[in-house]
């Protein structure tokens, strides 16, 4: 019997191609040739959902996990991810290191909800997901009370205002264990200035900075996706060697936005 897709496990009756109301957007799932399914939210391609664990589909999801593997992390860590979406980078992190934990909040309350039917997602504690708004997120953390917190969280194409400021990138520093890793999926724009203002509210708590993206988005040519990656210590050579190897162009700046 050939596997169905995930789009044709969906519970409800739930097909390909079909518009999906939810609290604060609409999501469509479209299976693509190769057999993964792609999450549409608000019109615009969000995440990818597979049956392999170990393989993460989005350009920007690379990136983020080869931070992750260029990273001092502790053999046990918990990490906060700010931007549930369907839960895919938290599925592929709990299946690539057996110690993790993982905690994934969102503020609408349907689409996590619907991730746990769509597809194969760890239980609790392994992954947990809370309706929850982004800053509060990190607000209401304890001081270094979590190892890594990934923000992926848009409104549109843009991170919300709330999520991308001096008060959110110090609630993210404060709630961070001695040695922790923050990741921050950044829109840019040619001309825009909110990516910069993001950049520099994490350069005033955080040194070390590294961006990944492709290199005319990270000299500000292109519209696309910047991965910040905010951490005491992290193996710049190694995400140097990743982003050589890369299948698509990808560049390393330790200077970004310049």
């Amino acid at each position: 019997m050939t596997p169905r897709s995930s789009s044709e496990r969906v519970a409800d009756g739930v097909a390909r191609g079909v518009t999906i109301p939810t609290a604060s957007a609409e999501v469509r799932l479209e299976d693509e040739p190769d057999g993964s399914t792609t999450v549409w939210v608000g019109g615009v391609p969000s995440s990818s959902m597979r049956p392999e664990k170990d393989v993460l589909d989005f350009e920007y999801m690379r990136h983020e996990a080869a931070v992750v593997d260029a990273w001092a992390r502790p053999e046990r860590f918990l990490a906060l991810h700010v931007g549930a979406g369907v839960c895919t980078l938290p599925r592929y992190l709990a299946y690539r290191y057996d110690d993790s934990r993982h905690i994934a909040v969102d503020v609408d309350a349907d689409l996590p909800l619907l991730a746990r039917q769509w597809w194969d997602l760890p239980r609790a504690p392994r992954l947990r997901i809370r309706e929850q708004d982004g800053l509060d997120a990190v607000a209401s953390r304890h001081d270094a009370s979590v190892d890594l917190i990934v923000r992926d969280a848009f409104a549109g194409d843009e991170t919300p205002q709330s999520l991308a400021d001096d008060v959110w990138w110090a609630h993210a520093r404060r709630a961070l264990r001695p040695g922790g890793l923050v990741i921050a999926n950044i829109g840019t724009r040619p001309g825009g200035q909110a990516h910069r203002a993001d950049a520099a509210a994490a350069a005033a708590h955080f040194t070390g900075l590294v961006a990944i993206g492709e290199p005319a988005v990270l000299k500000g040519r292109r519209r696309g996706n910047v991965i910040l990656a905010a951490a005491p210590a992290l193996n710049v050579d190694s995400l140097r060697r990743y982003a050589a190897s890369a299948p698509l162009p990808t560049g390393v700046s330790t200077r970004w936005p310049s």
